[in-house]
């Protein structure tokens, strides 16, 4: 009997998390899925006693207003999905609530929608996933608000894989997606200067022994920025699900240079799984 992929996805009830919600009846008509709907209401942590009664400082009537409100919302929601799934209300903050709760559940995947942000909003607070993504040790799925969502035949994994250390669970966790899709995995780097194949690719055989990769093909693209060169690579190719590590920068160090995982989660039209790289030793 195959385990259940254990998958938590944040809800607010708009059209980007229904989108959300649309790629998870995707993966449970497909693979053993436990689901787990949470809807985060994002209190100050200061008012916060650990319960609406407690919370002294707190507008009671209001958040009971709001629990109940969203506790119907999901009764409404049970009758319109195939799908069984447990539910639980999280107060908070909304990066904070999700990542200390799909810690707490053991959680394999978080699934999110997004709707990007752009410009000088992306650079300094970017989106609600951008932040779950950056804070999340648990590698997260964002589906984008114009994402196809197609049968995963096809997953492309982008990364530099003679350099970046990647986290064994989440090879794991990637190698069984693809075993459970039966899926073909596309290793793609993107590579600034043509002269720099051949090393490359020898990094890429390498990789792929190391961790007994299946049905797998190399890809190597020329471009100067690697979202432009996923993106362009993309448009080529029919890539169902893309994969890419992140160092999960914060504070100033973000700022300073940023991360291509979370641009891509801005602007993918694909689904895509984040997760993060261990830091090399």
């Amino acid at each position: 009997m195959e385990k259940n992929l254990n998958i938590l996805v944040p809800v607010d009830f708009t059209p980007v998390s229904f989108k959300a919600l649309e790629f998870l009846n995707f993966l449970t008509q497909t693979i053993p899925v436990t689901a787990h709907l949470v809807h985060v209401m994002e209190v100050n942590t200061g008012d916060w006693a650990g319960a609406t009664d407690m919370s002294d400082t707190a507008d009671v009537k209001q958040l009971r207003a709001q629990e109940e409100k969203a506790l119907k919302q999901f009764e409404e929601l049970k009758q319109q999905v195939d799908f069984v799934f447990t539910t639980e209300i999280l107060h908070g903050g909304l990066t904070t609530a999700i990542a200390k709760h799909a810690a707490k559940l053991h959680a394999d995947l978080v699934l999110i929608g997004t709707e990007g942000a752009d410009g000088w909003l992306e650079k300094v607070s970017g989106s609600e996933a951008q932040h779950v993504v950056r804070y999340t040790d648990i590698p997260v799925i964002t589906v984008h608000q114009f994402a196809s969502i197609t049968p995963i035949r096809n997953i492309l994994w982008v990364a530099d894989f003679g350099a970046e250390k990647q986290p064994e669970q989440t090879i794991v966790t990637i190698k069984n997606l693809q075993r459970l899709f039966n899926a073909q995995l596309h290793l793609l780097q993107i590579v600034g200067k043509e002269d720099e194949y051949q090393e490359t690719q020898i990094n890429m055989r390498r990789f792929a022994d190391n961790f007994d990769l299946q049905n797998y093909e190399l890809h190597l693209h020329h471009n100067y920025k690697v979202p432009a060169g996923v993106r362009n690579f993309n448009e080529l190719s029919a890539m169902d699900l893309v994969l890419i590590g992140t160092h999960g920068r914060k504070g100033i160090s973000h700022l300073f240079y940023g991360s291509i995982a979370e641009t891509l989660v801005n602007h993918c039209i694909r689904p895509l799984m984040t997760y993060h790289l261990k830091d090399q030793l």
